[in-house]
């Protein structure tokens, strides 16, 4: 069996501290390391807001209560539904789920829940100085996510004033 090779590293106080939080019983220092450096060589080309994305596409699916589903899927069902006599039942239903998810996202500012429904690929999300604006690739998402958002708003009194526009909802936050 060939030798490890040894090498010494130099810890400033927040890596120590978080080397200190890491360490488990019969896990060894180096052995932590070995594995941080291989979990880093594996996520190295991951930006913050990639790995931020990782994150909640993690807790979002490990969770069971998300799928993921093709874009082109949704937008069928959605066409479908809006040729079919029921469609008011299905917007009603829509925003009984839209003021449930408001419940859920009462701790969450509306950049966390824009960022949210972004990485579920509803729409690009481009924050400008006072506004976010949602960039749609179709009708049919822009007004799922239009009246999905109105209501999870309002449950949340957030004074959001939004305006749909061709392929973009702009949302300006009333000071």
């Amino acid at each position: 069996m060939k030798l490890p090779i040894r090498t010494s590293i130099a810890l400033n106080e927040e890596t120590l501290r978080i080397l200190e939080k890491l360490k488990e019983p019969n896990v060894s220092q180096s052995d932590l390391i070995r594995r941080a450096l291989k979990f880093y060589y594996t996520f190295r080309g991951f930006g913050e807001g990639e790995l931020d994305r990782l994150k909640i596409h993690a807790e979002m699916l490990t969770g069971g209560e998300h799928i993921i589903v093709d874009l082109d899927h949704l937008v069928t069902m959605l066409r479908i539904i809006e040729s079919t006599p029921q469609r008011e039942k299905f917007w009603e239903e829509h925003r009984r789920i839209a003021r449930s998810h408001a419940e859920q996202f009462r701790y969450l500012d509306v950049d966390r829940i824009l960022k949210r429904l972004e990485a579920c690929n509803f729409f690009r999300l481009v924050k400008m100085e006072d506004e976010y604006i949602l960039i749609f690739g179709n009708e049919e998402i822009k007004k799922f996510i239009g009246v999905f958002l109105q209501e999870v708003f309002d449950i949340l009194t957030l004074d959001a004033q939004m305006k749909e526009e061709l392929t973009k909802i702009r949302i300006s936050m009333i000071k």
